[in-house]
């Protein structure tokens, strides 16, 4: 019993971390679209910024910080760059109108894309990172 235990273990429980190897698709796949620098200021392509919409681009900022947080981490650094964003922050970032970005982060908080963290203050639902990249790809309608 045990033995057929320990067999069941090394096939269903991997060696590899999976997570990491995921962080590095998930990256991969985001850098088309946008770049962080070191103080969490996500800058969208500009060719990407013209076909978004703003609630899109909301959810691609919260991407962008989101794995940037998770990439320091994994890499044992000290995480400088917070995963949750503000409205205020996002409306900085995006030059909109707080009032909009707060209206697309209701709407994205209902949708259950967007998870509140404090008042004003949002960060990404993990689950709905990679349908967001597949939608913005090539082939992908959105």
């Amino acid at each position: 019993m045990d033995e057929e235990l320990e067999n069941l273990e090394k096939s269903f429980i991997l060696d590899e971390d999976m997570e990491h190897e995921n962080i590095k698709e998930l990256i991969a796949r985001t850098l088309k679209f946008c770049k962080i620098d070191k103080n969490g200021f996500v800058i969208i392509d500009q060719k990407t910024l013209s076909k978004l919409r703003i609630q899109d681009k909301v959810i691609l900022v919260l991407v962008a910080r989101h794995l940037a947080s998770k990439l320091q981490e994994k890499l044992g650094r000290d995480v400088t760059i917070k995963e949750e964003v503000s409205s205020q922050e996002l409306a900085h970032m995006l030059k909109e109108k707080q009032l909009v970005v707060n209206a697309r982060m209701k709407e994205l908080k209902d949708k259950k894309q967007a998870l509140p963290v404090t008042r004003g203050t949002y960060k990404i639902a993990p689950y709905g990172i990679s349908p967001f990249l597949k939608s913005l790809e090539p082939g992908e309608k959105q």
